[in-house]
């Protein structure tokens, strides 16, 4: 469609922008600062109104433009754009058991983290792998290396890491391990958009990386995911499971037809339908523009925030993050000290109350969720790292905006409470 229509309607989104701006700014919130804030403008939504006129809302030119894109910035060789994060770790996982790969086998031994969102565990308990819970560094909230060795047994055949919180996991000792141990290596990256370990990007260690872009994420397409892999051959399998195992869109289209199917009708696998629309992948082109300036600020209200609570170290500390690595910061995860004379109760009580919004990290220590009732390969009780961040961690909202204003006050907020009770 030509694009000057569609931008002469700039002006008024803008205006109705504004308007619901300062509707909204006469609302009690409860908030003064929340988990999130919306991080799309004006652009966005005309990339959404263009795909909308186009008649152009199912997944076409837009994905595959955004999927090139993503691929030069975050690396990767093949980059394959689903509905949801979540999609993209069940797609990973489907593509570890698929005939076609013929990597792992239905009842294989998969380790993956304790503290994590759970679509990470169920991806791989749907293909029919069996999990292992590994326990969680309270310091850096990711994967125990020294649990992860000494869970390690012939019937273990990969492991599923994530980088929480945008924290990078040490690769060098990973990789050692799966070479070792003769492993496969997925990357759950869904936190940990632009996060490296010695220069490389996260997600490029494994056979495979997934991430997300939920509305809090670094950069958000709504709901989104994307997988990047190695090579084409791994990438139309997840291409095929991404659309009922339908042969559009792969290698494959030009193959020769078999048993007189029609090719464009041709399904070569099963698979689910958790296609992306290009709304989505406009949303995506335009916030990949913003994601220098999005990261540069949270790299800076960090580092105010983390110089606040060198005052406080004996209290509350932020996760530790390697020299080595390059933390892609999702949050502000925290941590009380086993010292700490106030409890983790009592801190958000106040939090919550002063208008700052809170949650636990992650979902704490999965094994202790109650749906692990149900799995009997889900009831790991020694992990003492993840019963930490179970009782001593939360987070707070890390916004990619100029905030010092907000950091001030919020400073303030634990400075009273912690002068009140300590």
């Amino acid at each position: 469609m030509n694009l000057k229509y569609i931008y002469q309607l700039r002006r008024p989104i803008q205006a109705l922008m504004r308007e619901a701006s300062r509707i909204n700014s006469y609302k009690p919130q409860k908030y003064w600062y929340p988990l999130s804030l919306a991080t799309y403008d004006c652009e966005e939504i005309l990339a959404a109104v263009d795909s909308l006129c186009s008649f152009r809302t199912t997944m076409w030119k837009k994905t595959d433009n955004f999927e090139r894109q993503f691929i030069k910035v975050f690396g990767g060789a093949e980059a394959v754009m689903v509905n949801s994060g979540s999609s993209a770790d069940l797609l990973i996982a489907f593509a570890l058991t698929n005939p076609q790969t013929k990597m792992l086998n239905p009842g294989d031994e998969i380790l993956v983290p304790s503290v994590t969102w759970p679509t990470q565990i169920w991806a791989p308990m749907m293909a029919g792998l069996k999990v292992r819970f590994v326990d969680t560094n309270p310091n850096t909230l990711n994967i125990d290396m020294n649990d992860l060795e000494s869970k390690i047994s012939p019937r273990t055949r990969a492991i599923s890491l994530v980088h929480l919180m945008g924290n990078p996991c040490n690769m060098e000792r990973v990789m050692s391990i799966c070479k070792t141990h003769n492993l496969i290596l997925t990357e759950d990256c869904c936190e940990a958009l632009g996060a490296k370990y010695k220069g490389k990007p996260v997600g490029t260690f494994g056979i495979a990386g997934s991430f997300s872009f939920f509305f809090s994420h670094h950069i958000t397409t709504m709901e989104g995911g994307m997988i990047i892999c190695r090579d084409q051959s791994l990438s139309d399998v997840f291409r095929l499971l991404r659309a009922h195992g339908w042969a559009r869109n792969t290698k494959y289209t030009k193959a020769e037809p078999q048993n007189d199917v029609d090719p464009r009708y041709m399904f070569l696998n099963w698979g689910f339908n958790v296609r992306p629309t290009e709304l989505q992948a406009g949303f995506g082109l335009e916030q990949m523009k913003r994601w220098p300036s999005f990261h540069a600020q949270r790299l800076q209200n960090v580092a105010y925030f983390k110089n606040y609570l060198e005052h406080h170290r004996n209290l509350i500390n932020l996760m530790q993050v390697a020299p080595e690595a390059e933390c892609s910061w999702f949050a502000l995860p925290l941590m009380l000290t086993p010292k700490c004379p106030f409890k983790k109760s009592d801190f958000l009580a106040y939090l919550e109350k002063q208008g700052v919004e809170t949650r636990p990290i992650v979902a704490g220590n999965l094994a202790r969720q109650p749906v692990c009732r149900l799995y009997p390969e889900l009831q790991e009780g020694n992990l003492p790292g993840a019963d930490a961040v179970h009782e001593r961690g939360f987070y707070l909202g890390l916004h990619p905006f100029e905030a010092k204003k907000n950091l001030d006050r919020l400073a303030e907020v634990f400075e009273k409470f912690i002068r009140k009770t300590v």
